[in-house]
């Protein structure tokens, strides 16, 4: 992300071919313009006009492809690639709250210098889409590398050693809560770190069976819901072998290393046993073991028609916890016992989709495609589990919110995090991301709660800590209340 400061980061926005003049028009009659900051970048100011509805992410998506198509190439298409790509990341932290308000927050209260505010005003967004977090943003800081462990060691011991007064407590606060997140990056690197060739070696196979497509495997029309195979039958059995083998050479073909590709070997599939089954959908969810070497891990997959009203039979990778819990909790007609009332289970996942999607650290679309030139071919892959949030399920009955305001429900997520992918190589890994969520209700349509991006992140980075074997990483609360400040001492 450039530092240097842009008069009018707007115009260089247009002069990419980032926005268009209409866009460019809005901008200047909107009436924070007039009152913005000057802005680092123009990645900034394109942020910030996402953030105000300005530009939408596919708008910036169409433009980044017309770049790309043009022919002969267009001479500004790096420079724009570069500011869609800091523009993400920057929308990414305003999710979060790391802001120019809670940086500048931190240089008030001496938490940080100078230097370091003027810094970290320069990779961060003007406004956030959720309250400024300073002690979250202490911790990226820390994390990111941007603020040196030993500076911050020095600030940390100083306030610990502060006489009692008001400042200090916020201080003493901010810090404490800064330093759990710093721990829990920490604990989360050195699992990582002791599990990467665990992670290498099956963490990619569960991956691209949870989201690779096996159409037409079963090779057969079927007429009547009786007829969908059963988890275990000899042809299940027979499509999953064959399935493993082109999972196998997938790898190896897109392994680029000609030394490690004969230790790649191809997994096998036992104990295949059937969750439940849902009759309306004529679809069987199932799990099973899959074993690589010493290594066994569980798999989930569906068996059911390849179109809702077709009788070709597909097998589909899955989640383990979406399948237990979609296929677990049918009453006697194969029918699900949870539909999300009084909200509806259609409501209930286009409000959440909403909710999440200024939180997503979504690839783009030159990413993507960077992505899809990696593949061999001889796996197909389902857009939708892709996303990332593939699916979502519910866990439980939604109830009343405590004070009558919305309702809870317990959800588990399938989330594709690519930050745990970048971290194993893999691309992306999938975890389960469980807890409740509140949604609300808003002028006869159903959204998520004001705390909901606190929530959701905070739960996500649970599951990373989970999923990397930190089962004890304590996470501060989603609003944590200043602690009282203690009587001053006497002088003697």
């Amino acid at each position: 992300m450039t530092s240097d400061a842009n008069p009018d980061a707007f115009l260089a926005l247009l002069t990419q071919s980032l926005i268009t003049d209409a866009q460019h028009d809005a901008v200047l009659a909107h009436p924070e313009t007039a009152t913005l900051p000057p802005l680092p970048s123009p990645a900034h100011a394109l942020a910030w006009m996402r953030m105000r509805g300005l530009v939408t992410e596919e708008q910036q998506d169409a433009a980044l492809e017309r770049l790309e198509a043009a022919t002969p190439p267009d001479p500004n298409l790096g420079d724009a690639e570069s500011t869609a790509f800091d523009a993400d990341d920057l929308v990414e932290l305003a999710g979060r709250g790391i802001t120019h308000e809670a940086i500048e927050s931190l240089y008030k209260d001496g938490l940080i210098d100078a230097e370091m505010r003027d810094e970290a005003l320069q990779q961060t967004p003007i406004l956030g889409t959720v309250p400024a977090a300073p002690a979250i943003a202490l911790a990226w800081l820390v994390t990111e590398g941007l603020l040196e462990k030993e500076d911050y060691e020095a600030t940390r011991a100083q306030v610990a050693n502060e006489p009692a007064f008001a400042m200090a407590a916020e201080r003493q606060r901010i810090v404490a809560e800064a330093q759990v997140l710093i721990d829990a990056d920490e604990q989360a690197v050195r699992a990582w770190r002791n599990q990467a060739q665990r992670t290498r070696r099956v963490g990619a196979w569960k991956f691209i069976l949870t989201v690779l497509v096996v159409a037409g495997g079963l090779g057969w029309y079927i007429f009547a819901p009786a007829s969908v195979p059963a988890c275990d039958a000899s042809s299940t059995r027979k499509t999953l072998n064959s399935l493993m083998i082109r999972a196998a050479m997938d790898v190896r073909m897109r392994n680029l290393d000609p030394s490690s590709r004969s230790s790649i070997q191809t997994p096998s599939v036992s104990s295949m046993r059937e969750v439940g089954y849902r009759k309306p959908e004529r679809v069987r969810g199932c799990v099973a073991l899959m074993k690589q070497g010493d290594s066994t891990e569980s798999m989930a997959y569906t068996i059911g028609p390849a179109s809702p009203k077709g009788d070709e039979m597909v097998v589909r990778g899955a989640d383990v916890a979406i399948v237990e819990a979609r296929f677990g909790h049918l009453d006697a007609d194969g029918k699900p016992l949870y539909n999300a009332e009084p909200i509806g289970r259609e409501a209930m996942e286009k409000a959440f989709r909403e909710g999440a999607a200024p939180l997503s650290m979504r690839s783009s679309p030159a990413r993507e495609r960077l992505r899809q030139r990696a593949d061999s071919g001889l796996l197909t892959r389902d857009p939708d589990r892709s996303r990332e949030i593939a699916e979502i399920e519910l866990t439980g009955p939604c109830k009343a919110a405590e004070g009558g305001v919305g309702h809870v429900c317990p959800l588990v997520i399938e989330y594709n995090d690519r930050l745990l992918g970048a971290l194993s190589g893999s691309g992306d890994n999938t975890i389960p991301v469980t807890g409740e969520f509140t949604f609300v209700q808003d002028n006869g349509n159903w959204r998520m709660s004001e705390d909901f991006a606190q929530t959701f992140m905070r739960k996500v980075v649970e599951a990373r800590m989970n999923s990397l074997g930190v089962m004890d990483a304590a996470m501060p609360a989603t609003q944590p209340l200043p602690p009282p400040v203690p009587p001053s001492r006497q002088s003697r």
